[in-house]
């Protein structure tokens, strides 16, 4: 194993050869930072290589650690079950009723949905799913842009446009063009959390990258950013439908 270093942080790595490789190829994954190289390519070359993008290294390794946990607990949507809202779980009741659509509120701290009594067993699940995540996002909207508002100007930083959208791989994203977009199951995890992520994003406004000058403006406004990364890749996994 060699060693990538990049200001503070110290990165492990891997080098193989193969016969069929043609260039040199990086990845990163559940296994580390994996270096694949052609056999006949010197291991100094391939060593200096990796160093030129190191800094590319480690903002893919950051985005790779703090990605959404893919396993997914299966729910049955059923009287009973707990789901999360702003850090806290709430019992679910499911109540039928004559005609109409399914509806969902949060009220007495548990969440009622009502369902038309003729709809099929073999597909209440997928209607109260559907309906649920329509409710979680309506929320995420209003508590993400609430959040966006306070920090915005303390950063310093002009937002585009703001979207919301079930990304598989990450919590948030920004481009070039000022343009944030928000995994809504966020709305799930307690706010100073979501807020961790909101100034996240927009200190990437100022810094597109995962620098030392990117995290100090991070550390400005999230002293204890470091607590709420570590709390968000470890539990990450339960935000979820």
């Amino acid at each position: 194993m060699l060693n990538l270093k990049l200001g503070s942080t110290v990165i492990s790595y891997s080098i193989r050869k193969s016969l069929r490789a043609k260039h040199v190829s990086i990845s990163i994954g559940a296994d580390g930072v994996q270096v694949v190289a052609p056999v006949s390519m010197e291991n100094n070359q391939i060593i200096l290589l990796v160093e030129n993008k190191r800094e590319w290294i480690v903002n893919k390794l950051e985005n790779y650690q703090q990605r959404p946990m893919q396993i997914r607990v299966e729910r049955k949507f059923i009287s009973g079950e707990k789901l999360l809202f702003m850090g806290e779980n709430y019992p679910l009741s499911v109540l039928e009723h004559e005609g109409g659509s399914c509806s969902v509120n949060l009220i007495d701290n548990h969440f009622l949905v009502t369902i038309n009594k003729d709809i099929p067993q073999e597909k209440r699940r997928e209607v109260i799913r559907k309906k649920l995540e329509q409710w979680y996002i309506g929320r995420a909207k209003e508590l993400i842009r609430e959040r966006l508002e306070l920090f915005t100007d303390k950063i310093s930083v002009k937002v585009n446009t703001v979207r919301f959208k079930n990304q598989k791989t990450r919590w948030g994203s920004c481009s070039q063009r000022g343009n944030l977009n928000f995994n809504w199951k966020l709305v799930m995890a307690p706010t100073h959390i979501v807020d961790y992520v909101v100034v996240h994003e927009l200190c990437h406004l100022r810094q597109l990258n995962h620098s030392k000058a990117f995290w100090q403006i991070v550390e400005s406004q999230i002293p204890d950013y470091k607590e709420r990364r570590k709390w968000l890749k470890e539990n990450g996994i339960k935000l979820n439908l």
